[in-house]
């Protein structure tokens, strides 16, 4: 099931809204996992908050960014008693305006240049938001120690009887990525580069794949979904960006180039090679792989669709080899 998907009748969700917005709903239909509500006063989704438990927090951010100048992202709705969450039952649930524009299509190469610029755009309007260190958002200087601590993991798995083949296939790629991945990182220290180069962290949503990219009729990008979003580096927005939109052209490097030159052309601090080498790290291994591998190998259970879906994660990424291998660790 999907986590923030609205099991609720629509006699149950038309209630919530009427009694915590007091909004009378015309029509209400399911979209997926949610509800798309439409009132006298326009459009919303009705959402499960399970993976937003901090949403006034992503509110106030997300405001701030609106305020900056980028606008393109739905808005959250106060209650009537001035809160984004409501509860029914445990459940915590919330409103947002309904952004009626098409996703992009997953072969998006006609779209990448206006995405390139949303994205420093969107990283431009979000200057100066922090979430606290101790916040789960608050990413900044961590990935040296998670690579670690995965690599540790891998090599730790491959001591142990394994059940197939397959499983070692797979290790043994994890092992050559991760450790690639942190050897990408061996001089970048995340102290000294924001320092000389701040605007390398920022706000960054975190999950820009297709159906989080909508694009209006003034061909402008909106980006929505933002459960994902952390304070972390800004080349990690882009590389998980481009593992998304390249990989249905194979890591051809002018899509890459793309996307890079649009992104590029847009900001107004140029990308440092410290920067380059974490960009290189994302790419090598992407958190798709630490999430997936430790679902299925932390599993005593071994479950076999984990495994193909692991595998699948592999061979996906196989097509980046080529374009891995033009840049070197140096």
């Amino acid at each position: 099931m999907v986590r923030a998907e609205v099991t609720e009748g629509p006699e149950v969700v038309r209630s919530l809204i009427m009694r915590h917005y007091g909004l009378p709903v015309q029509s209400l239909e399911k979209v997926r996992a949610i509800y798309k509500i439409r009132t006298p006063y326009g459009s919303f989704g009705f959402k499960n908050a399970e993976e937003l438990p901090d949403l006034p927090l992503v509110a106030d951010f997300l405001e701030h960014v609106r305020h900056n100048g980028f606008e393109r992202t739905p808005a959250f709705v106060l209650t009537t008693e001035g809160t984004y969450l409501i509860y029914h039952e445990n459940k915590a649930f919330f409103m947002e305006r309904w952004v009626d524009y098409p996703e992009v299509p997953k072969e998006s190469y006609p779209y990448l240049q206006n995405i390139g610029r949303a994205l420093a755009d969107f990283h431009h309007a979000a200057k100066g938001v922090i979430p606290p260190k101790e916040s789960h958002r608050y990413e900044w200087g961590k990935r040296k120690d998670m690579l670690s601590a995965a690599l540790a993991k891998i090599r730790q798995w491959k001591q142990r009887p394994l059940n197939t083949p397959m499983e070692k296939m797979i290790l043994d790629f994890l092992n050559y990525r991760c450790y690639l991945a942190l050897m990408h990182l061996q001089k970048v220290s995340p102290q000294r580069l924001i320092h000389t180069s701040p605007d390398a962290a920022v706000l960054c949503h975190g999950g820009l794949h297709h159906k989080n990219i909508l694009t209006d009729s003034r061909n402008r990008i909106w980006f929505i979904d933002f459960e994902t979003m952390v304070y972390a580096e800004r080349v990690m927005d882009m590389a998980q960006l481009l593992q998304y939109h390249a990989s249905p052209y194979r890591w051809n490097p002018a899509v890459v180039n793309t996307f890079l030159t649009a992104y590029l052309s847009r900001i107004t601090a140029p990308i440092v090679p410290e920067e380059w080498s974490i960009f290189f790290s994302y790419l090598a291994f992407p958190r798709r792989f630490y999430n997936r591998m430790i679902r299925y190998f932390d599993n005593t259970e071994h479950p076999q669709e984990f495994l193909m879906k692991l595998k699948e994660t592999m061979d996906q990424d196989l097509d980046k080899e080529n374009y891995l291998s033009k840049f070197h660790v140096v």
